[in-house]
């Protein structure tokens, strides 16, 4: 293990923990019997048909926009705090951009985002699964709510989903009635000023109804380049969402989604914690004393750059949000999609329905990962994506409404490639005197990518009610899947092709089965009990030789067992829900870093690292102890480590070039044991209208970030949210608040690795505190 006795504090704090549940659930229990209000029931779509939460035997953490916006959750990221078990953060391969997504659920995801890897959860968006993790962590606007499936959802959602989905539903238009609208105005820290403005109402009453919202949303950011005085992780993004919704006839219905997003954005920057500059192991770096002895001088003139200026600690920044980098920085992405869903009731036992769609991505990433002025590891990517659905769903009820089935047919297409362009050690085979030139020294590359992806299914799940309390539930889904790959890497100093262009394919198949029991011994009380697979294919690792094309990394699965409790006590003014699992998770796709064999250059690639045992359980709940205060909790665990190491992960050295750098027993990076949430929110009524005071805590627990590197150990973090929001009764319709989030100013990562080919080490903080009051009119 790289820290010694953290399991043996985790287990302790295991059962501290669950004691101080217990001991919280003990004192909710008698205040609650005098409560009046109750807490809200929420209708999900986790079967792909909307029930009752409580009804639903899958582990969900559901969140409406409300909720959301209490808790300052305005982009997709925030969702990760507030969901046990759930890692949803800006990637940690840094060149996909602040936008792209790394997610985990219990365990099982991926943080990479380049062709051909596949994200491990799933993300949909009405109905609409998105193949790539760029542009994933989405602005929340017009969003009515946004549902977290945990564990394997191999049957009804598919296409990896293998540690499970992220379902996101819009707002739906509205046919009837009168025309609803909202605007809002959000001003803050960072130069923060947003706009949003939406309308929502009947175009042809009872005939047409449309919807349509805009949103600017601008950020100076919080963090700066000291050298040249730019500013990083900024936000300058536009987003509009329509909807129109045809209500031909009674049970059928056709609504046509269409979204477009825009982002201009200076990009992420990130700070350097160390450089390892001696020239002796454990800290070779070996081209660091080349470049300062034959480029640094000729680039300190180029770059404006004192004289005497070489690569050493002089440009480590103590300030998690500043760093002396001078190379671009973009993050810029257009992306959009339009879908058709058509629904048909054909009668009270059977609904057809059609789900249509196409989207694109075009984005520019330009990343300076040493964080110095020099050019030593830096990137443009710039990334170019088609994908086509069609989704087609029978589903009903049988024999006097004891048998709910449902089967379909799913066909997918993507066609992407990118080009990638990085830079090592810039400067050093320009100035160095030709007689003394070595190979290494031109390290520049440029990569091309090509991948195109056809993916079929045909799925079906049926629950059979054997009893008025007992359920069976039988589904499975088949997959073929296809892949074509192309790669081809140009060394530009020396106008040499490395690795020509060359191309694979690859075919997969699998078969995903689920089986549950559903039992209900009292009427507010669902006990279930489930098996279920998950399954995401495989694909190609980047290659510094002539491979054909590239090494392959085989596909990954997943089996879970999971048992689970749905609850309400005390006329549903105590919701309390409980799930535990156990998982076997095989040859699991992990991107690690490793140094050219011939440059010396970073390397990231794809590979299979091995298995792993993976047991954990969620506790959610929500009381209403006495009217207008609501208590929420949320505790996850997770125990993830390797059970057995592929050849790969064996040989993985770490970046002190030392052999053996995973073991048996590690963890898998990126996954806390504890994720932990509470909440208390108060509303006083009064006279001049109602006054919500709301705070919020989010705890993850220690976890290593980046995989066979103990200097990427971070220890556990809790953050603050606070709300305070006034409805005026004056003015009916009009809400003013502040929301502070991170209010202790914690520092921590999203990436946090030493590159291998520099000895340095680098980190990707996530915000600062950040304070801004928001003024909101609906109509």
């Amino acid at each position: 293990m790289f820290h010694a006795g953290l399991r043996g504090r985790s287990a302790a704090r295991a059962r501290t923990l669950l004691l101080a549940g217990a001991a919280a659930s003990a004192l909710w229990l008698p205040q609650v019997a005098s409560a009046q209000a109750t807490v809200e029931e929420l209708v999900v779509t986790a079967q792909r048909r909307e029930e009752n939460l409580q009804d639903t035997p899958v582990a969900v953490t559901a969140f409406t926009a409300e909720t959301m916006e209490a808790r300052g959750v305005t982009n997709l990221e925030g969702v990760g705090n507030y969901t046990p078990n759930l890692e949803l953060h800006q990637t940690n391969r840094p060149a996909g951009g602040g936008s792209a997504f790394a997610g985990y659920i219990r365990g099982v995801g991926t943080g990479d985002f380049q062709f051909p890897t596949d994200p491990g959860i799933g993300i949909y968006l009405d109905d609409v699964y998105l193949a790539r993790s760029v542009g994933g962590l989405m602005s929340l606007e017009d969003i009515q709510r946004v549902e977290v499936l945990k564990g394997p959802q191999g049957t009804l959602f598919g296409r990896n989903t293998i540690g499970g989905a992220i379902n996101i539903v819009t707002t739906r238009p509205k046919v009837s009635g009168d025309l609803d609208g909202v605007m809002k105005v959000r001003v803050g820290s960072y130069g923060r000023a947003d706009f949003v403005a939406g309308v929502n109402g009947p175009i042809v009453q009872d005939f047409v109804g449309g919807k349509l919202t805009a949103a600017f949303l601008n950020s100076d950011g919080w963090s700066e380049r000291v050298l040249t005085g730019e500013k990083g992780n900024d936000e300058h993004r536009f987003i509009v969402r329509g909807a129109l919704l045809f209500d031909f006839a009674p049970g059928f219905e056709v609504t046509v989604n269409a979204d477009y997003s825009e982002q201009n954005n200076n990009g992420v920057l990130g700070q350097l914690l160390n450089v390892l500059t001696s020239p002796t192991p454990p800290y070779p770096p070996p081209k660091t004393p080349r470049f300062n002895t034959f480029a640094a001088g000729a680039e300190n003139l180029r770059l404006g750059l004192p004289a005497g200026s070489i690569i050493d600690g002089r440009w480590v920044s103590s300030d998690p949000y500043k760093n002396y980098g001078t190379q671009p920085i973009d993050d810029d992405y257009e992306i959009g999609g339009v879908s058709v869903v058509a629904a048909w009731d054909v009668n009270e036992a059977l609904t057809l329905k059609s789900i249509t769609a196409v989207r694109g991505i075009e984005a520019h990433v330009g990343v300076d990962g040493d964080q110095t002025p020099y050019s030593l590891q830096t990137s443009q990517t710039d990334l170019y994506q088609r994908q086509y659905s069609q989704e087609l769903q029978a589903f009903g009820t049988a024999f006097d409404e004891r048998l709910s089935w449902l089967v379909g047919l799913y066909a997918f297409e993507e066609n992407g490639s990118s080009k990638l362009y990085t830079e090592s050690y810039h400067g050093l085979w320009q100035n160095v005197p030709a007689a003394q030139r070595m190979a290494s020294d031109a390290a520049d590359t440029r990569t091309y990518f090509y991948s195109k992806t056809r993916s079929w299914a045909l799925f079906t799940q049926e629950t059979l009610r054997l009893t008025d309390a007992l359920e069976l539930t039988l589904g499975g889904r088949y997959t073929w899947e296809e892949k074509d790959y192309g790669y081809m890497l140009h060394a530009t100093e020396v106008n040499s092709v490395r690795v020509p262009f060359s191309t694979d394919n690859q075919q997969w198949e699998a078969f995903t089965p689920k089986v549950g029991v559903n039992y209900r011994p009292a009427e507010n009380i669902l006990l279930y009990g489930s098996y279920s697979q998950g399954f995401k294919s495989g694909g190609w690792g980047g290659s510094t030789t002539a491979l054909v094309p590239t090494p392959r990394y085989e596909p990954e699965e997943v089996s879970t067992w999971e048992l689970g409790a749905k609850t309400d006590w005390f006329d549903r003014r105590l919701v309390a829900n409980l799930a535990v699992f156990w998982s076997d998770y095989e040859d699991i796709q992990l991107t690690v870093q490793t140094r050219d064999p011939v440059t010396g250059a970073n390397l990231r690639t794809t590979q299979n690292s091995g298995d792993a045992d993976i047991a954990g359980f969620e506790f959610e709940a929500t009381a209403i102890p006495v009217e207008d205060l609501t208590l929420n909790l949320g505790v996850g665990y997770v125990d993830a480590e390797f059970s057995s190491l592929s050849a790969d992960a064996r040989a993985l050295t770490d970046p002190f070039n030392r052999p053996n750098a995973v073991k048996v027993g590690d963890p898998i990076p990126q996954i806390p044991e504890w994720s932990i949430n509470a909440g208390a929110q108060y509303v006083a009524r009064t006279g001049v209208g109602d006054l919500t005071f709301r705070v919020d805590a989010a705890h993850k627990g220690d976890q290593f970030l980046t995989l066979g590197d103990p200097t990427s150990f971070q220890g556990a973090y809790t953050l603050w949210n606070a709300q305070i929001a006034f409805r005026p009764s004056a003015i009916e319709g009009l809400e003013l608040s502040i929301n502070g989030t991170n209010l202790t100013d914690e520092v921590y990562y999203a990436y946090h690795a030493t590159l291998p080919p520099t000895g340095q080490e680098v980190a990707l903080p996530v915000a600062p505190r950040l304070i801004y009051a928001t003024a909101k009119f609906e109509f």
